[in-house]
């Protein structure tokens, strides 16, 4: 096929429309906690693969674009795609199915591959139970969905179809580097995406790397193969996002700075280059030490996110996080010191976990000063063994398919606690980290620019709504 030919092939990148603000991407699905989405890095990851060989391309993203579903139907077949290519969710499951029915009623010839959190324990399952499932992505790095395209449907690693399903083996668990066109990022609307307590915008979510090396057993990330981009791949699409005028960067790595050498020569060349970009990543307190946080300070950084998870290092034990309360203390310290702007991430409703340990979970955030605080709620993400541990405790059952981590809904007990008592207590960490007068004085008297407090204002409005 020539490249005349390939512009007219039209590849369509769609996120569904949703009643809420959805994030149904990398294998996680959940609800926004208050008024920030960033762009479906699924899909964003996946536009370059195509781009590089000349079709044309569009994303639909009804979530931030707000549509309904009769105008996202409207618009899809208007573009009258030759592949779509979506995202589910464990969240939202119920809605996305209702919706691609309907639009596979209207596109009847037209493949739809989809990735989704709750496909990857039996995709065989998904694909004989939903017609309009032609195949499951599950791996957005690889060029599965390009190779299923340009040859007739074929599977490939990365991308399970019907012929495959029964035999569908998870990938196995190494490290390694593989090559990706950039990302196109100027198909998304970037001046909508926003992520929490940012400083500026617009924003770009970049990654590094996919999932993660470490061996958390409540995280789906220790379950997919780790991959690391090139530098130089990176380095690219960071120069082409400066040029687009992206001031704020998301980096929605699992791990940052998990590979030191490369992250470093990443920091140097963003001091180098002067691109002014405001950051925010994640990573782990055994990964981060102050020389590091120096750097990323001076590279742009305002937020580190840190998976904190309990105040109780037998958690941390048994659910393989592998780090202690001493060594959470201490980078929080450190990060403060430096003058970077620390958000920590807990987990509660762990099964055999109790009120009192919850309670002693949020008086922990408070305790490390930590400028922000997310409260997820235990999912039993598809083939993990913490799901195991659910089903082996009689707290799910393997119909129970439904989820979201950040709390919209609880779906599991502890044992020791209902689902509605694991959510009530979830409301009562938000209300006691954020609604303390001394908190609130400290986040006034914090913010820098305009844009900064308008997030703030918003977001403090949907935080107090989704709890009361």
């Amino acid at each position: 096929m020539d490249n005349i030919q390939k512009s007219n092939q039209r590849i369509l990148f769609l996120n569904p429309p949703g009643k809420k603000l959805y994030m149904r991407d990398y294998y996680c699905s959940k609800a926004s906690k208050a008024n920030y989405l960033p762009q479906p890095i699924d899909l964003l990851m996946q536009t370059g693969f195509f781009a590089e060989k000349g079709y044309t391309l569009k994303v639909i993203d009804a979530i931030i674009e707000k549509l309904s579903v009769s105008d996202c139907i409207k618009q899809v077949t208007a573009f009258s795609p030759h592949l779509i290519i979506t995202q589910c969710g464990a969240v939202s499951f119920e809605e996305d199915n209702a919706f691609m029915e309907a639009l596979k009623n209207e596109l009847p010839q037209t493949p739809i591959l989809s990735s989704g959190d709750l496909f990857l324990d039996n995709p065989a399952y998904f694909l004989e139970k939903h017609k309009w499932l032609s195949g499951i992505i599950t791996d957005f790095f690889s060029d599965a969905s390009l190779h299923f395209f340009e040859n007739n449907g074929a599977a490939s690693d990365g991308l399970v179809t019907r012929s495959t399903a029964s035999n569908y083996i998870p990938a196995k668990r190494k490290t390694q580097k593989v090559k990706l066109p950039r990302p196109r990022h100027e198909l998304f609307k970037n001046e909508l995406y926003i992520v929490p307590f940012a400083n500026c915008g617009p924003m770009a979510t970049v990654l590094t790397n996919f999932a993660c090396p470490y061996p958390c057993t409540f995280c789906i990330m220790s379950t997919l193969p780790f991959k690391t981009r090139s530098l130089e791949e990176v380095k690219e699409e960071l120069l082409f996002l400066k040029k687009s005028g992206i001031r704020y960067i998301y980096f929605s790595d699992q791990t940052f700075y998990v590979n030191t050498e490369m992250t470093e020569a990443l920091l140097d060349f963003i001091i180098a280059e002067k691109l002014n970009f405001s950051i925010m990543c994640y990573s782990r307190v055994d990964v981060m030490n102050e020389a590091k946080m120096r750097k990323l300070k001076k590279a742009g950084c305002n937020i580190l996110m840190f998976g904190v998870e309990w105040a109780d290092d037998a958690y941390s034990k048994k659910y393989k996080k592998n780090y202690n309360t001493e060594q959470v203390k201490a980078a929080f310290k450190t990060a403060q010191q430096v003058g970077i702007k620390t958000m920590g991430t807990f987990l509660i409703g762990v099964p055999g976990q109790n009120a009192q340990s919850i309670l002693n979970t949020v008086q922990f955030a408070i305790d490390l000063k930590a400028d922000y605080a997310a409260f997820n709620v235990a999912a039993p993400r598809s083939n993990t063994s913490f799901r195991k541990e659910a089903l082996e405790s009689g707290l799910i059952t393997t119909d129970d398919i439904l989820m979201d981590q950040s709390g919209s809904f609880v779906a599991m007990g502890t044992g020791l606690l209902s689902s509605a008592e694991v959510m009530s207590l979830k409301k009562k960490a938000y209300l006691k980290f954020y609604f303390r007068p001394s908190y609130l004085f400290k986040r006034a008297i914090g913010i820098t620019t305009f844009y900064e407090f308008k997030n703030h204002i918003k977001d403090g409005w949907y935080v107090l709504l989704n709890q009361v």
